[in-house]
């Protein structure tokens, strides 16, 4: 278990008060706050797995956290030794009932196959939606039953109505009778529970009935009359009755409140569990921490760790790593410069990462679960340190030494001070070899060339020191490893106003050795501070090379896109074209047909002559991606173009018309369909005697079908619907139309059935159907294309 001495120096009840913060129920605040850090690493990834699958239920899948409910264990204990229960009560017991219910029903209704844990807890509620209903119908407030809470209520609460009403109308008609001259007001009250009539006070005997009160000048009386006592009887009698029925009625809920008290306490534990692991989450979320990895090696490896005590916005991130190469760490440099800032960070993180709590940092973090953790901080800015004080120290010192083990993290803030300077460096050096020994892991903070020197040579313990500004001499709070740190106490005197003599004097007090120590120190510390900076302005100049590289790049894409649309629009440009001269033969056939219908020839001969013209259609050449491509490609020679020449260009996989050429640059002007392009002479190739797959001739079928998405072939013979619909599916597949409608009409079902046949078999419709309402229903056919 982690001492209590290092949780307070390492304040890490602060750490516990904000997580508490969080927390929904006031028993998991409690629980919270005073929790111990675990020391088994089992123990401790279960925690930090729970802490994660909160986190992945809050911030992940939305699920809402614990509701709220009152601490009911007195009541349940109450209702177990037979007691009734208030209105009140019982309600915050069915608080208990309800927050069991959404948080189990918000956390199994989550399809996550990590969450385990939790799930495990949600199954553990008791649910009982019966009761919870009960106590929902039967209660409207905290101090009122509703009026069907029971049947007799019900009718009790309905007669209660009833006389008030009665009363009140006995009351008003004799207000507005003769005797309306001895009343005060005219207005019915109440006393002790019974209506009355305000009466002055010198018309009392005119007036029949009980005198319950007077007002305090004494000039009124409040009097029920005779002729209203019986109903005022009756009432009271009902109101007793009202409130044995409410009594009965809270008995037996408070009765099945005892018989599920285990229920109700089994479910609470949990919630508590529940919103534990909520409370962390929320905490990691808000300060914008990482989940811990977690080992038992000593290491320690904190990547921009932020300590969590300080504000948000002054706080500087720290790395810093012990426990692979070396267990311990020796830090040095200047006061108020982060040496002990960065050794409770450290410790802090470690609990942090033991409670179950995520650490805050910007990157993954490796923590070691220590078997205990003993510090030894004091305030290293006192200019005062008494002998009780190095005393005190050092009995602390003592204390560690004996305990320590290999799973022990050791903090210690100027060791050897508080003593003479020679004889604290010699005790501060003899301890660390004992500590070293122990093969325990730790921090220590120090001032003491010495103590630095040793670091030099021993490989169990790295120097490091927080990082000095020289030149404006203020601290950079970032934890240099490998170079030990110099005080600069003469050089932060002599910026703080220190005569110079004084300075002057202080340099020569110091010995041959100390400033030569810290010269070299302070040599290296500036050369490596140069180095830095000349890194990161390299790191500068590549990220500035890798945006232009990344805009040329865009660029570049941006080009090849260009190039694609241009081509693209080149062969639509031909599609057109083609369609155009097609469509000019289609009205050549269609006035064929019109000359054979005219002569008179059979439908036979009809037949044959739409068959021609088919014939005549599937010779002909349909414009696609392979339009006009030679087979073998005959490279055009620089000397060879001239403007006004046709070459072929095979980017743009078309013939174009030469319009200049740009021998330096390597590029021509083309034309193609009107259309002016820019390409390279490389892609031009001639064509005097291009060897192509196919002679083009160009028809279009007749315009008068329009390509619109529809073709109607209603009053037509079957072979004449055949035809056009087989024309128009040339078209639509041409124009690149997806869905068509062919509108044939109902009839006898010739025309349907001419087309449907057609359809099956061509290989260019992909499916059809027929029209839905709205459509044409039977009257049309949709077919979707290939």
């Amino acid at each position: 278990m982690i001492v209590s001495k290092t949780l307070k120096v390492l304040e890490f009840d602060k750490i516990l008060a904000q997580v508490a913060s969080y927390a929904v129920l006031e028993k998991t605040k409690q629980s919270v706050f005073s929790f111990t850090p675990l020391t088994d690493i089992k123990e401790v990834d279960f925690l930090l797995n729970k802490t994660n699958e909160a986190f992945k239920l809050l911030y992940t899948h939305s699920v809402s956290n614990v509701v709220y409910f009152d601490d009911v264990t007195n009541q349940i204990e109450f209702a177990c030794k037979g007691g009734t229960l208030s209105i009140g009560d019982i309600l915050k017991v069915a608080g208990n009932l309800k927050s069991a219910r959404i948080a189990k029903t918000s956390i199994l209704s989550v399809n996550d196959e990590s969450i385990v844990i939790l799930n495990e807890i949600a199954n553990r509620l008791l649910l009982n939606i019966d009761f919870e209903k009960e106590i929902s119908d039967k209660i409207v407030s905290e101090d009122r039953l509703s009026d069907n809470a029971s049947d007799k209520l019900y009718a009790i609460r309905k007669r209660i109505r009833e006389l008030n009403a009665g009363i009140r109308e006995q009351l008003n008609s004799f207000m507005r009778g003769n005797l309306n001259k001895y009343l005060q007001d005219s207005v019915v009250t109440m006393r002790q529970d019974r209506y009355v009539v305000p009466v002055k006070s010198e018309y009392r005997s005119f007036v029949k009935g009980f005198i319950h009160d007077q007002s305090q000048s004494g000039a009124t009386v409040f009097i029920e009359p005779e002729h209203v006592m019986e109903m005022n009887n009756e009432l009271k009698r009902a109101i007793l009755d009202e409130q044995n029925e409410i009594v009965r009625i809270l008995s037996e809920l408070s009765s099945k409140i005892a018989f599920m008290a285990d229920l109700l306490k089994y479910n609470y534990e949990n919630l508590i569990e529940l919103d534990q692991a909520y409370c962390r989450a929320q905490y990691s979320f808000y300060n914008k921490c990482t989940m811990p990895k977690l080992n038992e090696r000593g290491l320690v490896n904190i990547k921009f760790g932020r300590h969590p005590l300080i504000d948000k916005n002054k706080v500087v991130p720290v790395t810093v790593k012990i426990g692979d190469a070396y267990n311990f760490m020796l830090i040095s440099g200047p006061n108020t410069g982060g040496k002990t800032v960065t050794l409770k960070l450290v410790g802090l993180f470690s609990l942090m990462a033991m409670s179950g709590i995520f650490i805050p940092s910007d990157d993954l973090c490796d923590i070691c679960v220590f078997n205990n953790i003993y510090c030894d901080i004091g305030d290293e800015q006192s200019i005062e340190q008494s002998l009780s004080t190095f005393s005190s120290h050092m009995t602390n010192l003592i204390d560690i030494i004996n305990k320590v083990d290999e799973k022990s993290l050791i903090l210690i803030d100027e060791i050897g001070a508080g003593t003479d300077p020679e004889e604290g460096s010699a005790l501060a050096l003899a301890i660390i070899k004992k500590l070293l020994d122990k093969n325990c892991f730790g921090i220590i903070t120090t001032h003491y060339s010495s103590l630095k020197e040793f670091a030099m040579k021993d490989g169990r313990i790295a120097n490091a020191s927080m990082e000095f500004d020289l030149r404006s001499l203020k601290p950079l709070y970032k934890l240099v490893v490998g170079v030990p740190g110099s005080s600069n106490a003469i050089n932060i005197a002599k910026t703080l106003g220190l005569e110079q003599s004084i300075i002057d004097e202080a340099i020569a007090n110091m010995s041959v050795e100390k400033v030569s120590f810290d010269k070299i120190i302070q040599s290296a510390e500036a050369s490596r501070r140069e180095s830095e900076l000349a890194l990161l302005e390299l790191e500068r100049l590549k990220k500035e090379r890798q945006i232009e590289l990344d805009k040329i790049t865009v660029e570049r894409d941006k080009i090849i896109k260009e190039r694609e649309n241009i081509s693209f629009t080149a062969k639509q440009e031909i599609k057109r074209i083609v369609a155009d001269k097609l469509a000019d033969a289609e009205e050549i056939i269609a006035e064929l047909k019109k000359i054979l219908k005219q002569a008179g020839l059979e439908s036979k001969e009809v037949f044959k002559a739409s068959e021609l013209k088919n014939r005549l259609k599937n010779s002909v050449y349909l414009i696609n991606d392979n339009v006009n491509t030679p087979v073998e490609l005959i490279k055009a020679e620089l000397p060879e173009l001239k403007v006004g020449n046709s070459v072929y260009v095979k980017s743009l996989d078309a013939f174009c018309k030469i319009l200049s050429i740009n021998k330096n640059k390597g590029e021509a002007e083309v034309s193609l369909g009107g259309i002016k392009l820019i390409v390279k002479i490389k892609d031009l190739y001639n064509n005097e005697k291009p060897k192509q797959q196919n002679q083009v001739r160009v028809v279009k079928k007749t315009s008068a079908i329009d390509v619109k998405g529809e073709i109607n072939v209603i009053g037509k013979t079957s072979l004449e619907a055949v035809s056009d619909v087989e024309y128009f599916l040339d078209r639509a597949v041409l124009y690149g139309l997806e869905e068509i409608k062919i509108i044939h009409g109902v009839g006898e079902g010739v025309l349907l059935k001419s087309i449907r046949e057609l359809l099956k078999k061509d290989k260019r419709v992909k499916e059809y159907r027929r029209g839905n309402y709205g459509e044409g229903e039977n009257g049309v056919t949709i077919v979707k294309l290939v």
